[in-house]
């Protein structure tokens, strides 16, 4: 088995421009090939400047290990990467690199059974997946009113804002001034070390109809400190695009969270995307799966192709940015809210060369 990772630079741009739109410009795609058969999966890299960490994890362990171990199953892939990996920290770097060869390890499989990527995993109840408009963070107030108007009239009714705690409450209140009907999120990215002043927020916010805040506290897997805020707050907690463990997600669920949002290309892929999917159904907790808005629909439509089959998973962060057109023979089709995702994902890749890594100074 021959596995490549691909460093790549996909232009995330939004109109108007965000404060993020370099930041965001980095993904790490990872091509597994069996014979004429093969399979997609992605990273979401922390940041431009590890990106070589997630690769020689894939260069120096993964790459080596399938070529001279005969695995086929994506689950024991993982599991056994991950007992390899242990003592490295199965999480972040670690839990990213996996999560990317054994998304593209489940792409391999529908091609050599024939069947769609969904069909892997169960039986369809749906054929589109509500998503919600995620939001880059941007630089002044009125930016964010224009981008939430234009959300609205693509058929978005639900928005998440990324802006600093300097500047979430002037937003908010901006776009209630204009738009009174639109649902709000607020992505606080931990922010808070201090629980008086994260309840001080919830006190100042709560007036606006705020569906959710998400990963309010810093750290955001303090769990002790999180339950306290969730006893106290009005307003739903959200948080998991930074769990990486079953125990750590138990653990936020138990902490009295609303939403667990796991993210498919961080966690270690589809497999324990799905045992997650289960310790969320065992405890009735909602379930908002987290996709970093990079203008890659890669991970993504891995994502929905699970919603389309799992009743746990009740809407997809969804970018407000264009998807390259040149590379991917088919993308999500977005109608009003809802997106129905290809059956089946394939890269041009003649065309990734045109999308390589650029360093970030």
């Amino acid at each position: 088995m021959k596995v490549r990772p691909f460093p790549l630079s996909i232009p995330f741009n939004t109109e108007p421009l965000s404060e993020w739109k370099d930041t965001w410009d980095v993904q790490l795609y990872v091509k597994v090939e069996d014979g004429e058969d093969y399979g997609w999966g992605e990273t979401l890299v922390a940041g431009s400047g590890i990106i070589n960490a997630y690769l020689s994890i894939i260069n120096d362990i993964v790459v080596p290990l399938l070529s001279r171990v005969e695995l086929s199953e994506p689950i024991d892939v993982r599991t056994i990467l991950e007992k390899i990996l242990f003592s490295a920290g199965n999480c972040g770097v670690v839990s990213g690199a996996i999560s990317a060869v054994e998304m593209a390890l489940w792409g391999l499989k529908a091609r050599k059974s024939n069947v769609e990527l969904y069909r892997l995993i169960g039986s369809k109840i749906r054929d589109s997946v509500k998503v919600y408009a995620s939001f880059p963070r941007f630089g002044r107030i009125n930016d964010v009113v224009i981008a939430t108007r234009k959300s609205l009239d693509r058929g978005f009714d639900l928005i998440k804002l990324h802006q600093s705690p300097l500047s979430v409450l002037d937003a908010v209140k901006a776009i209630r001034e204009n738009y009174k009907e639109v649902k709000i999120a607020i992505d606080l990215n931990s922010p808070f070390d201090n629980l008086d002043v994260a309840k001080e927020f919830v006190d100042k916010v709560h007036k606006y109809e705020i569906e959710w805040i998400e990963e309010p506290l810093w750290p955001p897997n303090d769990y002790d400190l999180l339950s306290k805020l969730t006893e106290f707050s009005p307003i739903p907690i959200a948080a998991g695009e930074n769990e990486y463990s079953l125990y750590g997600c138990r653990k936020l669920i138990e902490s009295g969270i609303t939403y667990l949002q796991p993210d498919i290309a961080k966690v270690g892929g589809v497999s324990k995307f799905l045992e997650i999917l289960d310790l969320a159904s065992k405890y009735k907790v909602r379930v908002l799966p987290h996709d970093r808005p990079d203008a890659s629909p890669l991970s993504l439509i891995y994502t929905l192709n699970l919603g389309l089959v799992n009743s746990q998973i009740e809407m997809v962060e969804y970018t407000i940015a264009d998807f390259p057109n040149d590379l991917f023979y088919s993308l999500p089709k977005f109608k009003g809210g809802y997106v129905s995702p290809p059956e089946n994902l394939e890269v041009v890749e003649r065309n990734i060369e045109k999308y390589s890594y650029k360093q970030q100074l």
